[in-house]
């Protein structure tokens, strides 16, 4: 059975609905008053909406974050419902619009029109996923037997040291009575941020390996045990850091701080453990210095040293990596946009290389 969408949309809503119809029912509503909207919402099995930024009706102005709201206000017990909502819009700055309404705890994400049209299928998967870890968190809050760390599919082998912090959050009142707060914690806090999750780019940066080795898909398939596998698994490849360290101590127990390591360093020790011999080592972007690759570029996804790279200005959860430009994406974007993204010590720092050049 297909899940169902509601996509509220009050231009042409066809060229959208036509390429989801291929994975999903997709129903298009075209607003009339805010009421009828509501009520319609409401009235009808809907597995996930889709609202159009900006709805102007004849009898009305409205937007979706007001329906949104509605929506996800839990004391709105007639109006209130549990189910993934996505902002789309042909703005190109909806990315700026979203960010304004995330602290309102209304959206899931947001997209305009041109970039879901492009990629379909990714993000056709993420809907999906969404909707899966709504009806599995629902199903977990609502018996008090159950517990969201369950979600998360920790290997066995991990769980005695799992980050306690996180476990506090999980078990939480915000999270263990609102489907929608747990869902964004889980996927912002948890699954997209390097931390006690890592993706293959960072995978990649802190054995020293280039993706462009032959070897890699080989040296890869012995972290999975390490795979993470919970919710929104089927949209992020992700591993769990703490068991790529145990595999690390069990082949390099005379070596066995990766951070400690250059990437030579550590693809020789691959080599003469593991006996590969189709590695390629991992290589500094340019202007860099460091090769004791630890992060990645934010923009470009290259190999980083922390301390050749500019920290992203993000507000970031304890167990959350901190973010970083290289050198090379700094000098690559507008100044004055760049230094809106990162922290006043790292702007200080890119002003003063500019000058000593």
């Amino acid at each position: 059975m297909k899940f169902k969408i509601l996509y509220v949309e009050d231009n042409n809503p066809e060229t959208i609905k036509q390429e989801l119809s291929y994975v999903f029912d997709v129903t298009s509503y075209d607003p009339t008053t805010f009421e009828h909207v509501i009520a319609h919402i409401r009235n009808h099995d809907i597995d996930l909406l889709l609202l159009d930024f900006r709805l102007t009706s004849k009898e009305a102005i409205y937007d979706a974050p007001t329906l949104a709201q509605t929506i996800r206000t839990q004391h709105e017990t007639l109006n209130h419902k549990d189910l993934p909502i996505v902002l789309i819009s042909t703005e190109e700055n909806i990315s700026g619009y979203y960010s304004d309404y995330t602290s309102q705890d209304l959206f899931d994400f947001a997209i305009t029109k041109k970039e879901l049209l492009e990629n379909v299928e990714k993000y056709s998967t993420r809907f999906r996923e969404l909707i899966r870890a709504y009806s599995k968190i629902s199903v977990v809050n609502a018996n008090p037997n159950l517990n969201l760390l369950e979600l998360l599919n920790v290997p066995e082998l991990l769980r005695a040291g799992f980050n306690k912090r996180i476990l506090e959050l999980l078990a939480s009142d915000k999270n263990s009575s609102d489907v929608y707060m747990a869902s964004d914690f889980i996927l912002n806090h948890i699954v997209i941020p390097s931390g006690v999750l890592i993706s293959e780019h960072i995978l990649l940066a802190r054995l020293g390996v280039s993706d462009k080795s032959e070897g890699w898909s080989k040296l890869k398939s012995k972290f999975e045990q390490y795979k993470y596998t919970g919710v929104f698994s089927e949209s992020y490849d992700r591993w769990w850091f703490q068991g790529v360290e145990q595999w690390w101590l069990e082949i390099s127990p005379d070596a066995p701080y990766l951070k400690s390591l250059k990437a030579s360093e550590k693809k020789f020790i691959l080599e003469s453990e593991l006996g590969e011999n189709n590695l390629k080592v991992a290589e500094k972007s340019e202007h860099s210095s460091s090769d004791y690759f630890w992060t990645i570029c934010s923009e470009n996804k290259t190999p980083l040293d922390p301390i050749d790279g500019f920290e992203v200005n993000k507000i970031i959860e304890p167990w959350e990596d901190k973010e970083y430009f290289s050198i090379a994406a700094a000098t690559e974007l507008d100044p004055q946009e760049f230094l809106k993204k990162v922290t006043a010590l790292a702007g200080k720092r890119f002003i003063e290389m500019i000058k000593d050049n």
